[in-house]
């Protein structure tokens, strides 16, 4: 495709001449809406507009207007209607690329891009339209795209970013990414509106097509078996041979088996919950968790209460771990239910130690790594009633093991900020949650 070295993004002004008007189709929450719908923009022909001026403008070839003439069953290009609205296939645009940039990045292993002429990925990346990532084992990426969406991507995943660009007429650019393996999360911070160019995520066996939303995609090519968890929005989801979708909205999900048949949706299970400790006679702990009826747990582990470095990862037929060396120092567990379609429900993060009184109160030390981030700013504040009681709130020293941890804090629930530079002026941020289960100790 030949772009225009002119174009540019149109201004205020083009905008009010031209009266773009909505995408034929749903808003996403108010009804389910058609995928295929994304296919096309809509404009409403207004005085002044000649077809032939508008075709040069913003179609890859002015031949393509027959081709939009035919879908709207115009018998003359030089005499439309003013009022009428017209569909133009979205592939008929002239486009420019849009990027992602990578924003978070912690990795065991180098990682690079795949393909021909490979290349190193390194904090503040700028990837770009075809780009293929292989996310090695142990590995933290996300990546950030021009309008504020983050796709954070688990050790393991595979994806191309097969469509990545802006044309003239959407606010927001025009997404497509393939899942070939693992699992995505993708947090769309600001809902596009009806009319504003497609975001989809695709497997081998399944589309969802979102516009504001938090949800997780994953795919498993072993089964060829997709899954897809909304944790707020909404999102369309079908088989790749499907015309009806199924709208699963928050807490919901939808399975699809190798057959491409996307299976009823269905809630996401609740988290494992914390019930109790049990000292082993070889020194370890065993931590039970009292789960909903499951095919599987899924349970991360780590020693920093963010998670800097998984330790431990993989699936487990029961809700329990043991850990050696349980001690005051508080241990890092993730968990999530899943279902036999291979949902993954609710995540819960808890930070559980042998906690020492003080105060008449168990306590623990908590730890954060600031391995790998520049500039931290961070901010720790504990939930209590409704309210949060901030703990600590500001630049962070590095140390040198990259280590901060809070000595003495109680049980209860407390959720962190931790705001940093990927590029010189450039921020991003990650934030999280826990549930700190200080257990008595012998000396408590």
């Amino acid at each position: 495709m030949t772009l225009n070295p002119s174009w540019r993004k149109p201004t205020h002004r083009f905008i009010s001449l031209c009266s773009l008007v909505a995408l034929m189709g749903g808003s996403g929450l108010a009804s389910a809406q058609t995928l295929s719908d994304d296919a096309h923009v809509a404009y409403t022909i207004k005085p002044g507009d000649m077809m032939s001026v508008l075709a040069q403008q913003f179609l890859q070839d002015p031949a393509a207007l027959q081709t939009v003439a035919r879908i709207n069953r115009i018998a003359n290009v030089h005499r439309v209607p003013v009022g009428k609205v017209i569909k133009i296939p979205r592939d008929l645009l002239k486009y420019v690329p849009a990027s992602a940039q990578v924003t978070h990045l912690r990795c065991r292993d180098v990682l690079r891009l795949d393909g021909p002429g490979a290349q190193e990925i390194r904090l503040g990346s700028t990837l770009t339209e075809g780009a293929v990532l292989r996310i090695p084992p142990g590995c933290q990426f996300t990546m950030t795209l021009e309008d504020n969406t983050s796709v954070r991507l688990l050790s393991g995943a595979v994806v191309q970013l097969t469509t990545l660009r802006r044309n003239a007429f959407d606010p927001s650019p025009e997404v497509k990414i393939d899942l070939l393996d693992g699992r995505a999360h993708v947090n769309v911070p600001t809902k596009r509106p009806p009319g504003d160019a497609p975001f989809r995520v695709l497997t081998p066996t399944a589309v969802a097509g979102i516009r504001g939303t938090q949800f997780r995609v994953g795919f498993v090519p072993e089964v060829r078996s997709s899954q897809l968890e909304v944790v707020s929005g909404a999102v369309a989801a079908r088989g790749p041979s499907e015309s009806p979708e199924r709208l699963a909205g928050a807490d919901q999900g939808v399975a699809t088996p190798a057959n491409g048949m996307a299976l009823p949706v269905e809630p996401l299970l609740p988290a494992p919950r914390f019930v109790r400790v049990a000292e082993q006679a070889d020194g370890r702990a065993l931590l039970v968790f009292r789960a909903p009826p499951a095919q599987q747990f899924h349970l991360s582990t780590a020693d920093e209460a963010n998670f800097n470095t998984v330790r431990t990862e993989g699936l487990m037929g029961q809700a329990q771990v043991l850990v050696p060396n349980f001690n005051a120092q508080a241990r890092f567990f993730q968990w999530s239910s899943i279902t036999d379609s291979g949902l993954f429900g609710h995540t819960a993060d808890y930070a559980i130690c042998k906690g020492y009184a003080a105060g008449n109160v168990l306590r623990c030390n908590v730890p954060f790594s600031f391995e790998g981030f520049n500039q931290p700013h961070f901010q720790l504040q504990k939930i209590e009633a409704g309210a949060a009681l901030t703990v600590m709130e500001g630049p962070v020293t590095r140390s040198e093991d990259n280590l901060l941890v809070f000595k003495g804090l109680p049980s209860g629930q407390y959720r962190w900020r931790i705001e940093y530079e990927f590029l010189p002026g450039k921020k991003s941020r990650l934030e999280g949650q826990f549930e700190l289960i200080a257990v008595p100790g012998p000396h408590a």
